[in-house]
């Protein structure tokens, strides 16, 4: 069996469509941060390197036979002075390209005719990258161009700071912004996950329609395509209460008369040869009449059929003995000891459905009970639970049928064995009943070592 594709979280897929875009985002500000720091961090060292062109400028001198005098210490002042990693170059020369002083290879920048005097350019001195300013000026009264160089190490490094800063500034705005995004997004889909544990806590009989008061827009559409389902379900569910209510209703009516000519014919023919025939017809006309009126419980059992205005408060003592009263005779008939263990107690339900329950209880213990067995009927409290069982010493239920029993129609092997005239619905309607009233249904072994033990247990009391 292939592995069941896991659902897709709308938490999930909101998550993602975010994560592309903010990380783009934060790429594109990083790269803009850079972009617009990287041109004042150049100019900021592009005037100091100026500065030192004309700090050069300011120690260069006319010497009476017309000779340039460049008074340059061996280690320039801090204007001039590199970083202990750096290295820096500069050269007096005239626009012939003759070296007055410095270094006579450093390469000079191009004129680009600039407004300041002042041209740069980026050129590799000695298989180093150098940024470079060359500084043409008139000031010592014959045309001079002075050019200083300098590694951009520390340029480099100021901009690589400036980058990590912006990167881990804008990486947290972004962070900050996702988690506000993620917070964001688990509000607002409280409206939906409200809908999912409105859904998952309905009883699977509950056809009544969701509340749509504070489901979004969004999901409106369809929450009403769900409540229009439920409608048509819950329209389907009745009429087929309706059709087996009326069925069954219908069929007691011509039942009754049938057998009470039945009755009126075997009185005629007593003692003759027909009146075997005519008690056959009397058995198979009361099966009948009782599977109608266990087809017609049924369909009243069913629990989109009441309403909560149908429970009340009910007295299980009171209900125990009115359906042994009208049981007792019966039993008397089959030799059976019946009795109640009864201890005050009340319930909420639905009055005639609890006595059909027990009626049903009752009558399949009768059935199944052999002449000189007991069944007692108890109520009472265990662990806060109420509960009412019928315990007899009959056949009992397999183990392995006790399931299949609460089956419509089925009907178990002890059933079939003894000759039972049942339909396979008792079991089934105790059931249902159970269900309507949040209760469990539990087949257990008779207390006596024989027979079968049935024990509804109702909610818990408050």
């Amino acid at each position: 069996m292939a592995d069941r594709k896991r659902p897709t979280s709308v938490h999930r897929r909101l998550l993602s469509y975010l994560l592309a875009p903010l990380f783009l985002l934060l790429v594109a500000g990083v790269a803009v941060d850079h972009h617009v720091i990287v041109s004042p961090i150049h100019s900021a060292f592009d005037h100091s390197l100026s500065r030192a062109a004309l700090a050069i400028v300011a120690r260069i001198h006319a010497r009476g036979d017309g000779q340039l005098d460049v008074n340059l210490p061996p280690r320039p002042p801090l204007p001039l002075r590199a970083m202990p990693d750096e290295h820096f170059f500069y050269r007096v020369s005239l626009p012939d390209g003759t070296t007055v002083a410095g270094s006579p290879e450093l390469p000079v920048a191009p004129d680009n005719k600039s407004a300041d005097g002042f041209n740069y350019a980026n050129v590799t001195f000695r298989n180093q990258p150098f940024r470079l300013a060359s500084y043409r000026t008139n000031e010592t009264g014959d045309p001079l161009v002075v050019t200083v160089a300098e590694t951009p190490a520390r340029r480099d490094r100021a901009v690589h700071r400036l980058d990590v800063a912006f990167l881990i500034n804008d990486t947290l705005q972004m962070a900050a912004v996702l988690i506000i995004a993620l917070i964001g997004i688990r509000i607002a889909l409280r409206p939906l996950q409200r809908l999912s544990r409105q859904i998952s806590g309905r009883p699977a009989v509950a056809l009544n329609q969701l509340q749509t008061d504070e489901v979004p827009a969004e999901v409106l559409p369809l929450v009403e395509s769900l409540n229009t389902l439920l409608g048509r379900v819950r329209d389907s569910v009745l009429s087929q209460q309706h059709f087996l209510a009326n069925a069954a209703h219908q069929l007691r009516t011509p039942l009754t008369g049938l057998k009470a000519q039945l009755e009126v014919l075997s009185r005629e023919t007593a003692g003759t040869n027909l009146q075997e025939r005519i008690s056959l017809l009397q058995g198979g006309v009361d099966r009948l009449a009782h599977t109608a009126n266990q087809l017609l419980t049924l369909a009243r059992a069913e629990p989109s059929a009441h309403r909560a205005s149908h429970f009340t408060a009910v007295d299980l003592t009171h209900l125990i003995g009115e359906v042994i009263d009208s049981s007792l005779d019966r039993a008397i008939a089959h030799g059976i000891d019946l009795g109640a263990d009864s201890q005050p107690v009340h319930v909420t339900g639905v009055y005639w459905l609890l006595h059909e329950v027990l009626n049903n209880l009752i009558d399949n213990a009768i059935r199944h009970t052999p002449n000189g067995g007991n069944i007692t009927i108890r109520c009472g409290i265990a662990d806060n639970h109420p509960f009412l069982e019928v315990d007899d010493s009959g056949v009992g239920i397999p183990i392995a049928e006790r399931q299949k029993v609460r089956e419509r129609f089925y009907r178990s092997v002890r059933s079939t064995s003894d000759g039972s005239d049942g339909c396979g619905l008792g079991l089934a309607i105790v059931d249902e009943v159970a269900r309507v009233h949040g209760a469990r249904l539990s087949i257990l072994d008779g207390t006596s070592g024989r027979g079968v033990r049935m024990r509804i247990d109702f909610p818990a009391t408050a």
